[in-house]
């Protein structure tokens, strides 16, 4: 049984490992590149909403068409929107007016949304409550909506700028991850009872945490041996620290974020569309977060 796991585990690998890396490493600033990063951001964008919308099935009842159309349109036009936000390292933009602004639309499509839905929960005339759907994802939909979009803004800020923020989220990510599983299945003995992922162990964590800045030191030395040098991309080795550090953090939150929500599913994995690996969603969960927390780091401490 392990050795089919660890098979499948290398295919999926394998299968999807050149996608992230055209996705996250060129920095070609041509329009057919730019198409495909777009393209493959919203295409995980709708493989985790229809995840979780299995998911809710799985345990629920049937979700109306109509509403899967609002969720799927509501998500398109609420994470084109703030990839608007890659623009905002230009020195003519009044940065934080703008941020605002993107906001603002997004806040504002997201009551209409909301109002479509409740009015259309008000007009089913079905025996189930629609207002369990309403709940769920309403507030999922913001969450996916700013995590996928925060990693589509820094892949178009490293296109613009000629840095690596997103490259080095996902292999500091997931290499923190992987360290955590490892220490966490050889040693770990302490569970981290407070928080919802049973299976979090305390060595685990200080696993995630050491090879998670181990990662952004390699990922460091790796850019500095080709000669690569950016003012606002890991200027320094304490910089490099810091920005892993808040790698790991947002990614362990990722990680239990996801974990709550299938818990709350009742369910293993998102899907079984990767496999051995689980779903799009299980193997994203926690670099998306991550996303959101270098984007942050980057409006506040470079812009």
């Amino acid at each position: 049984m392990f050795e089919k796991e660890l098979k499948e585990r290398i295919f999926i690998s394998i299968v999807i490992a050149p996608l992230v890396i055209i996705s996250s490493l060129p920095i070609w600033n041509i329009p057919i590149y730019i198409a495909f990063i777009y393209l493959f951001f919203i295409s995980i964008l709708l493989i985790i909403m229809f995840e979780t919308i299995r998911m809710f099935e799985s345990k629920y009842f049937y979700i109306p068409k109509i509403k899967k159309t609002l969720f799927i349109i509501f998500s398109l036009i609420s994470v084109v929107t703030i990839s608007s936000l890659s623009l905002f390292n230009i020195e003519f933009f009044d940065v934080k007016a703008d941020i605002g602004s993107v906001f603002t639309i997004v806040f504002s499509l997201y009551i209409i949304f909301v109002l479509l839905n409740l009015a259309i929960s008000s007009l089913n005339v079905s025996k189930h409550n629609y207002l369990i759907v309403d709940g769920v994802f309403s507030t999922f939909l913001i969450y996916l909506v700013v995590t996928i979009g925060s990693m589509l803004v820094l892949r178009l800020i490293d296109i613009e700028n000629g840095t690596f923020f997103l490259a080095f989220t996902l292999g500091v990510g997931w290499f923190s991850e992987a360290g955590g599983l490892i220490i966490g299945k050889t040693i770990g003995r302490i569970k981290l009872s407070a928080i919802s992922s049973s299976n979090k162990t305390l060595e685990g964590t200080i696993g995630m945490i050491i090879f998670g800045i181990l990662g952004g030191i390699i990922f460091k030395l790796a850019v500095n041996i080709f000669g690569y040098e950016n003012p606002i991309f890991l200027s320094s080795y304490e910089e490099t620290i810091i920005l892993s550090s808040i790698v790991v953090l947002f990614c362990f939150f990722g990680d239990i974020i996801e974990s709550t929500i299938k818990r709350f599913f009742e369910a293993k994995d998102s899907s079984n569309i990767l496999m051995s690996l689980g779903g799009v969603f299980d193997v994203f969960d926690g670099v998306m977060f991550a996303s959101f927390g270098v984007l942050l780091y980057y409006f506040v401490i470079i812009v």
